[in-house]
Order: C-alpha cells, then sequence, then structure tokens
C-alpha cells in the first residue's frame, strides 16, 4: 500500500505525472491510477488505496474541480484529515473545501527540488507522521522561498525566448554576425504577436532585456564541433544514375529550421522540467549533444508521452545538422510517429545522402513525394512511388512503414489478397526490430498496428482461419489486443481459437493515429462466411 494518494481528472494525467514523479524521487511512496495493470478491477484498487493512504494529494484544476469522482475522494480524504490540496490551474476551488490552504504549482517548473515541492514536502511529512502541520512555519517557509519562484519563472521563460531566438533562427543556418539585444526583441514581438508568448511573459522579457540582464550579445552556432559552414563539408553528391535527387542542402536547411521551431516550442511547454531545460540547452553548442542524449533517453523511456513525437522531431533536426547520430536514429523513428509529415522524410533523405546511402535518399524522397500525391488525391502515383522506395530502404523500421502504406492503399480498393500479403510483410519487419531491441517501446507499439490490419485483410480475404491463427500467435507473443469483438468471437465461436478477450477496437483499417496518407472512412466489406 501507498503512503500518498494522488486524486486528479484523467484529463491531466500528462500535468499530474511529473508530480507523482518529483515526489518519488524525494523518498515518497506514492499511488495513482498509472500504476494500474491491465485487468485489475479499477474501482476496487482505488478504493482500496485511497482507503489505505495516510495522505491524499487533491490536484484541482479546470478539470477536476468539475469531476465528480475527484470532489468524492477529495470529501472522504478531508473528513478524516488526510486531505493536502494542490493547485496546478487557477481556478475557484468547490464548495466545501475553499478553506484548506492548496499550495500553489501554477507556476512550477516541474523540478524535484522546485520550491514549490519543499513546501509540499513539510505538509506531507506531517501527515506521514500523525502530526499537525505548523501553519506558521509553512507560511513562513512560504514567504521566504515565493521570490526563489517567481525568480525560477522568469528564467524559465528567458530560456524559452533564447532558444527560440538562437537556435530556431540560428541554429540551422548561423548569422554572420553576433545576435544582438536588438535581434532578441524583434524575435520577442514577433513571438507575442504570433501568440506563442503571453503578454506576462513578453513584459517579464522586455523588462529583462532592457535591463541588459542578457548581455549585449547573445552568440550561436550552428554546428557542436566549432566548425563554419564553410569548413564544414559539403554534402555526399547523388549517384549519376539516380533519377530522382535527395533534398538539396539549402532544402534541409529551411526544412529542418521550421521543424526546429515548431518541435522547441512544443517541448518548451512539457510538464517536465528536465526536459524542458534540455529543450533549451539544443540551441548551446557546449551542451547541445549531453541535451540531445537527456531528450533521447526520456523519449525511449516514456513511450505513452504524447510530445514524444515532437521530442524526437527535435533530435532529428539539431541532430542532422550537427551531424550526429542520434538525429538519423530519431528521424528513423519519426518516420512511424508522423508518417503524414513530408518534412522527416525529406530531412531523413538528407541523412542518407551524408552518409553515401543514395538509393535510400533516394527512397526518402520518394516518399516525401508520395505524401504529397496522396494528398491531392493522386493515389496511383503515389503508390508506384511508395513501391519503388520500399525497394531501396534498408532500416528494417522505415521500410515497414512504407510496405504497410501499401497494404492500406490495396485494402482501399479491395485487394484484401495483396493487403494482407503487404501487411505480413510489414509485420515480419516489426518483428526484426523487436528482436533486434527487445526493450524498445516504439517497435512494441507499432507491431500492434501491423498485426491487427494482417488479422482484417486475411478475414476479408475469406482466410478467417489463418486469420485467427495469426491472431493468437501475435497475443502469445506481442500481446495484442484483437481489431474488433466480431472477429475475436467469430475466431472462439467457429474456429475455437483460444484467444485473451482483449479487443482494441480499429474503427478503420487504419489503427495508426496519424498515417502516411490522408484519413479516410473505410466501409468495412462483408466477410465471406469461412469454411470450418
Amino acid at each position: 500500500m501507498a503512503d500518498v494518494f494522488i486524486s486528479y481528472a484523467s484529463e491531466d494525467r500528462a500535468r499530474v505525472r511529473p508530480l507523482a514523479d518529483a515526489l518519488q524521487s524525494r523518498g515518497f511512496n506514492v499511488w495513482w491510477d498509472r500504476s494500474l495493470a491491465a485487468g485489475q478491477d479499477y474501482t476496487a484498487i482505488i478504493e482500496r488505496e485511497l482507503k489505505n493512504a495516510k495522505a491524499v494529494i487533491v490536484v484541482w484544476t479546470q478539470s477536476s474541480s468539475a469531476s465528480t469522482f475527484v470532489r468524492d475522494e477529495a470529501g472522504r480524504a478531508r473528513d478524516e484529515g488526510r486531505l493536502v490540496p494542490v493547485l496546478l490551474d487557477r481556478v475557484d476551488i468547490p464548495l466545501g473545501f475553499g478553506a484548506f490552504q492548496a499550495e500553489d504549482f501554477t507556476r512550477w517548473n516541474g523540478g524535484a527540488n522546485a520550491p514549490q515541492m519543499q513546501l509540499l514536502e513539510e505538509v506531507l511529512k506531517a501527515k506521514l507522521q500523525g502530526r499537525d502541520v505548523d501553519g506558521s512555519e509553512i507560511e513562513r517557509r512560504r514567504r521566504k522561498l515565493g521570490a526563489r519562484i517567481r525568480l525560477v519563472s522568469v528564467l524559465t521563460v528567458i530560456a524559452l525566448v533564447i532558444g527560440i531566438a538562437a537556435g530556431g533562427r540560428y541554429l540551422i543556418n548561423p548569422p554572420e554576425t553576433e545576435v544582438t539585444q536588438a535581434d532578441l526583441r524583434a524575435e520577442l514581438l514577433r513571438l507575442l504577436a504570433e501568440g506563442q508568448l503571453t503578454p506576462e511573459q513578453a513584459i517579464q522579457l522586455a523588462e529583462i532585456l532592457e535591463a541588459g540582464a542578457l548581455g549585449e550579445s547573445q552568440s550561436a552556432a550552428l554546428r557542436t564541433d566549432g566548425r563554419s559552414p564553410e569548413e564544414a563539408p559539403a554534402a555526399t553528391t547523388p549517384a549519376p544514375d539516380v533519377e530522382l535527387a535527395s533534398v538539396s542542402e539549402a532544402e534541409f536547411d529551411a526544412t529542418a529550421r521550421d521543424t526546429y521551431r515548431q518541435a522547441f516550442l512544443a517541448v518548451a511547454q512539457h510538464p517536465d522540467a528536465g526536459v524542458r531545460l534540455a529543450a533549451a540547452q539544443m540551441s548551446q553548442p557546449q551542451t547541445q549533444a549531453a541535451a540531445m542524449q537527456t531528450l533521447w533517453t526520456y523519449a525511449q523511456e516514456h513511450p505513452d508521452d504524447p510530445l514524444r513525437d515532437q521530442i524526437y522531431l527535435l533530435c532529428g533536426s539539431v541532430g542532422e545538422a550537427n551531424d550526429n547520430p542520434l538525429g538519423q536514429r530519431a528521424l528513423e523513428i519519426a518516420t512511424n510517429l508522423t508518417p503524414g509529415n513530408t518534412r522527416v522524410w525529406r530531412m531523413l533523405s538528407r541523412s542518407y545522402n551524408r552518409v553515401n546511402r543514395d538509393a535510400e535518399a533516394q527512397a526518402a524522397a520518394q516518399v516525401s513525394e508520395a505524401v504529397t500525391a496522396a494528398e491531392e488525391g493522386r493515389t496511383a502515383e503515389a503508390e508506384q512511388q511508395l513501391q519503388n522506395a520500399a525497394q531501396n530502404l534498408e532500416a528494417p523500421a522505415v521500410r515497414a512503414q512504407v510496405v504497410s502504406e501499401l497494404g492500406t492503399i490495396a485494402g482501399e480498393r479491395g485487394d484484401w489478397s495483396a493487403a494482407s500479403a503487404r501487411f505480413a510483410q510489414a509485420y515480419s519487419l516489426r518483428e526484426e526490430v523487436a528482436e533486434a531491441a527487445p526493450d524498445s517501446a516504439p517497435a512494441q507499439q507499432v507491431i500492434q498496428a501491423d498485426a491487427q490490419q494482417l488479422v482484417i485483410a486475411l478475414d476479408r480475404s475469406g482466410r478467417t482461419r489463418e486469420a485467427c491463427e495469426r491472431l493468437r500467435q501475435a497475443q502469445q507473443e506481442h500481446d495484442v489486443a484483437a481489431p474488433d469483438q466480431e472477429i475475436l468471437d467469430r475466431c472462439q465461436a467457429q474456429f475455437r481459437t483460444q484467444l485473451r478477450p482483449q479487443v482494441e477496437l480499429a474503427p478503420t483499417l487504419r489503427v495508426r493515429p496519424e498515417v502516411i496518407r490522408r484519413q479516410r472512412t473505410v466501409t468495412p466489406t462483408p466477410a465471406p462466411t469461412p469454411t470450418p
């Protein structure tokens, strides 16, 4: 049983995770519903953990203040003297709870050693030790740490604007002169006009810039090894017989710069302070490599993070611009996470070209063109380009993504035999990736997508018995869920296939949230009556 129970609204899960992680790093035994394992009785376990916790942190936000479940849990904790309220949003606390002092985390930077965490630790220790909270001591410490909280907030905003100004503008194409305060002021006005900074943040930064707190100039360089653009090695020239050249250096620069800016703006708002700091450090040559490794490791260890694709895009754009091997690896993963992003394929094309993998560079450029063709309704042209690309892509994960899309195209025109063959090939490639990196969460996640599509295609081509057997093997080896209840029932009733009653509905043939081609509704065709 855990000592500390965290009550929150499910919509705030990504925001609450840093709080749980920070408390655990400070030595607290914490329970929140991410601790539930598949198949467990959700309600019974929550009841048990809530009852046995010595302290109950209630996270008040816009969502939780309207949640009946959160208010119910908060009421039980209040009545039993275990309530520890925390504010993540400035909201009116529901009636019945306003008399309890809530720790203000609205400007928390996500760090385990932040001032807010020190205050919360004092309150929790009192609850766990069964003693009254010393209100006067807490208030004294709150006033003392208040100045630190304001400073941390200002420094976070400084890192944001410097990361965008010095990094977004100059990381890919360094300026001929140093970045001056005038440059930063111009960048500040642009960000304010685009709504990427709040007026309060802009005022804070304007005051800091006018005071000269950042120094007269802020230098920025493209490459971590100190080479100037003139000293950097030229891009490899494609072989003469390459029909479709990979992207040019100028095209890559523009693509990488735009990708970096968008990814940075997303990651700079990440709830984890360490991730935000690493994103800001990516713009500094002396800290860039270590920061990239930090972001890479975090993304590998947090496969369910909603900003994981942006972290890989950040690593991919910066890494490739600086010849860091992690850049190419990040871009290859990004092709699976955001396959409809033409920028990813174009940057990957340049990356392959740089290391003399000319045929693959051509193939990645072809996929980028195929994405555009498909978006414009030129499906036959897109399919031909994907077929040509699939022959030359060596990385199993990247090739699997293209092959899987070919299966989707075949399925959309009703050619389920061709679709099943493509999905079988993609599934085999996914297994190859998973076997090479058994602990890779990204590899395991995409296996389910292709396994489900293979089962659907086999079923619709009249090979239901084979579909059931494939599903059984996939469940046994990779814990794959059935794509729909109808297939699960038919496999169990008609073919006596031993399957786990685990279903993750696939409303269309596409089960991944983002795909190479535009999302379309697929009208299922009736499955043929199987022959026992």
